[in-house]
Protein backbone atom coordinates (compact mmCIF):
# COMPACT_ATOMS: atom_id res chain seq x y z
CA UNK A 1 0.00 0.00 0.00
CA UNK A 2 2.89 2.64 0.70
CA UNK A 3 4.04 1.81 -2.68
CA UNK A 4 1.17 2.89 -4.59
CA UNK A 5 0.70 6.26 -2.48
CA UNK A 6 4.46 6.48 -3.03
CA UNK A 7 3.89 5.87 -6.89
CA UNK A 8 0.80 8.78 -6.63
CA UNK A 9 2.61 10.72 -4.76
CA UNK A 10 5.70 10.89 -7.33
CA UNK A 11 3.44 10.98 -10.64
CA UNK A 12 1.68 14.39 -8.92
CA UNK A 13 4.91 16.34 -8.25
CA UNK A 14 5.63 15.50 -12.33
CA UNK A 15 2.37 16.92 -13.12
CA UNK A 16 2.78 20.25 -11.14
CA UNK A 17 5.85 21.02 -12.83
CA UNK A 18 3.29 22.83 -15.77
CA UNK A 19 4.72 20.01 -18.72
CA UNK A 20 3.52 17.38 -19.87
CA UNK A 21 5.27 14.14 -18.03
CA UNK A 22 8.19 12.82 -20.58
CA UNK A 23 8.50 8.93 -20.80
CA UNK A 24 11.90 7.21 -22.30
CA UNK A 25 11.65 6.49 -25.68
CA UNK A 26 11.48 3.37 -27.32
CA UNK A 27 14.95 1.70 -27.33
CA UNK A 28 16.28 -0.63 -30.64
CA UNK A 29 16.40 -4.52 -29.55
CA UNK A 30 19.43 -5.35 -28.97
CA UNK A 31 20.84 -8.90 -29.40
CA UNK A 32 23.99 -11.23 -30.12
CA UNK A 33 23.79 -13.39 -32.86
CA UNK A 34 23.64 -16.97 -32.00
CA UNK A 35 26.61 -18.21 -35.08
CA UNK A 36 28.93 -14.88 -33.86
CA UNK A 37 28.60 -15.39 -29.87
CA UNK A 38 31.92 -17.45 -29.34
CA UNK A 39 34.84 -17.37 -31.01
CA UNK A 40 37.27 -20.36 -30.92
CA UNK A 41 40.65 -19.56 -32.54
CA UNK A 42 43.10 -22.50 -33.26
CA UNK A 43 47.02 -22.46 -34.48
CA UNK A 44 47.11 -24.10 -38.08
CA UNK A 45 44.21 -26.60 -39.01
CA UNK A 46 44.25 -28.45 -35.43
CA UNK A 47 41.35 -27.92 -33.70
CA UNK A 48 42.37 -30.15 -30.71
CA UNK A 49 42.50 -28.37 -27.32
CA UNK A 50 46.44 -28.23 -27.59
CA UNK A 51 45.64 -26.34 -31.20
CA UNK A 52 43.71 -23.71 -29.22
CA UNK A 53 44.84 -19.91 -29.40
CA UNK A 54 42.11 -18.66 -27.66
CA UNK A 55 38.58 -18.92 -26.62
CA UNK A 56 36.03 -15.98 -26.27
CA UNK A 57 32.30 -15.41 -25.71
CA UNK A 58 30.17 -12.31 -26.01
CA UNK A 59 28.49 -12.98 -22.00
CA UNK A 60 25.95 -9.39 -22.06
CA UNK A 61 25.39 -6.17 -23.69
CA UNK A 62 24.77 -2.88 -21.42
CA UNK A 63 23.53 0.48 -22.46
CA UNK A 64 21.48 3.34 -23.05
CA UNK A 65 19.36 5.25 -25.42
CA UNK A 66 17.83 8.80 -24.89
CA UNK A 67 17.07 11.43 -27.90
CA UNK A 68 18.98 14.04 -29.06
CA UNK A 69 16.07 15.39 -30.80
CA UNK A 70 13.23 14.56 -32.36
CA UNK A 71 14.77 13.34 -35.09
CA UNK A 72 17.67 11.60 -33.54
CA UNK A 73 17.79 8.57 -31.11
CA UNK A 74 21.43 8.31 -29.23
CA UNK A 75 22.20 4.93 -28.28
CA UNK A 76 25.15 4.02 -26.22
CA UNK A 77 26.34 0.24 -25.97
CA UNK A 78 28.76 -2.16 -24.10
CA UNK A 79 30.25 -5.49 -25.05
CA UNK A 80 30.63 -7.89 -22.10
CA UNK A 81 32.98 -10.64 -23.11
CA UNK A 82 34.69 -13.71 -21.46
CA UNK A 83 38.37 -14.89 -22.99
CA UNK A 84 40.51 -17.85 -22.35
CA UNK A 85 43.97 -18.15 -23.47
CA UNK A 86 44.80 -21.33 -24.63
CA UNK A 87 47.71 -23.39 -24.71
CA UNK A 88 48.79 -22.63 -28.44
CA UNK A 89 48.66 -18.62 -27.26
CA UNK A 90 51.98 -17.07 -28.58
CA UNK A 91 51.92 -14.34 -26.36
CA UNK A 92 49.87 -12.67 -23.58
CA UNK A 93 48.29 -10.17 -26.16
CA UNK A 94 45.78 -11.29 -28.54
CA UNK A 95 43.75 -9.46 -31.08
CA UNK A 96 40.14 -10.35 -31.97
CA UNK A 97 37.72 -8.68 -34.28
CA UNK A 98 33.76 -7.93 -33.66
CA UNK A 99 30.96 -5.81 -35.08
CA UNK A 100 27.95 -4.10 -34.80
CA UNK A 101 24.91 -3.42 -36.94
CA UNK A 102 22.06 -1.62 -37.09
CA UNK A 103 19.13 -3.49 -39.00
CA UNK A 104 15.38 -2.61 -39.41
CA UNK A 105 13.56 -5.63 -40.06
CA UNK A 106 16.05 -8.07 -42.04
CA UNK A 107 17.74 -5.61 -43.63
CA UNK A 108 21.74 -4.75 -42.69
CA UNK A 109 21.37 -0.90 -42.99
CA UNK A 110 25.23 -0.80 -41.06
CA UNK A 111 27.85 -2.70 -40.25
CA UNK A 112 30.65 -1.29 -38.35
CA UNK A 113 33.46 -4.06 -37.01
CA UNK A 114 35.88 -2.95 -34.43
CA UNK A 115 39.68 -4.35 -33.11
CA UNK A 116 39.90 -5.38 -29.53
CA UNK A 117 43.59 -6.48 -27.99
CA UNK A 118 42.77 -9.14 -25.50
CA UNK A 119 45.70 -8.89 -22.64
CA UNK A 120 46.46 -11.97 -20.26
CA UNK A 121 48.78 -10.04 -17.27
CA UNK A 122 51.45 -12.01 -15.69
CA UNK A 123 49.74 -16.05 -15.66
CA UNK A 124 46.16 -15.48 -16.10
CA UNK A 125 44.34 -17.13 -18.82
CA UNK A 126 41.47 -15.98 -18.47
CA UNK A 127 40.07 -12.24 -19.08
CA UNK A 128 36.82 -10.57 -18.63
CA UNK A 129 36.32 -7.47 -21.30
CA UNK A 130 33.54 -4.56 -21.25
CA UNK A 131 34.27 -2.88 -24.82
CA UNK A 132 34.85 0.81 -24.90
CA UNK A 133 31.21 2.26 -25.17
CA UNK A 134 29.87 2.39 -29.07
CA UNK A 135 27.85 5.62 -30.00
CA UNK A 136 24.75 5.11 -32.65
CA UNK A 137 22.44 7.53 -33.82
CA UNK A 138 19.30 6.47 -35.23
CA UNK A 139 17.03 8.75 -37.32
CA UNK A 140 13.44 8.55 -36.01
CA UNK A 141 10.12 10.68 -36.58
CA UNK A 142 6.48 10.39 -35.55
CA UNK A 143 6.15 6.89 -37.68
CA UNK A 144 9.77 5.50 -37.26
CA UNK A 145 10.65 4.87 -33.36
CA UNK A 146 13.41 3.24 -31.52
CA UNK A 147 11.95 0.11 -31.06
CA UNK A 148 11.93 -0.35 -35.40
CA UNK A 149 15.72 -1.17 -34.93
CA UNK A 150 17.77 -3.72 -34.27
CA UNK A 151 21.43 -4.00 -32.51
CA UNK A 152 23.51 -7.25 -33.60
CA UNK A 153 26.68 -8.13 -32.00
CA UNK A 154 28.93 -10.59 -32.56
CA UNK A 155 32.78 -11.99 -32.99
CA UNK A 156 33.63 -11.62 -36.93
CA UNK A 157 34.21 -14.93 -37.48
CA UNK A 158 36.57 -16.52 -40.74
CA UNK A 159 34.25 -19.33 -42.52
CA UNK A 160 35.89 -21.66 -40.49
CA UNK A 161 35.35 -20.27 -36.69
CA UNK A 162 31.68 -20.56 -38.02
CA UNK A 163 31.72 -23.96 -39.08
CA UNK A 164 33.36 -24.56 -35.82
CA UNK A 165 30.74 -22.67 -33.84
CA UNK A 166 27.83 -24.29 -36.15
CA UNK A 167 29.45 -27.98 -35.09
CA UNK A 168 30.00 -27.09 -31.57
CA UNK A 169 26.51 -26.02 -31.30
CA UNK A 170 25.09 -23.22 -28.32
CA UNK A 171 27.15 -23.42 -25.30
Amino acid sequence: MAAVALSVASLAACTDSGKAPQFPPLCPTTGILRDAADLTRFRGTGTDITDMVIDGRITGLGGSCALDDKTQLRTKLTINMDFTRGPAAAGHDIDVTYFIAVTKGQTILQKKIFGLTVQFEGNADRVLVRTDEADLVLPVDDKTQGDAYGVLVGFQLTPAEVQFNRQRGVR
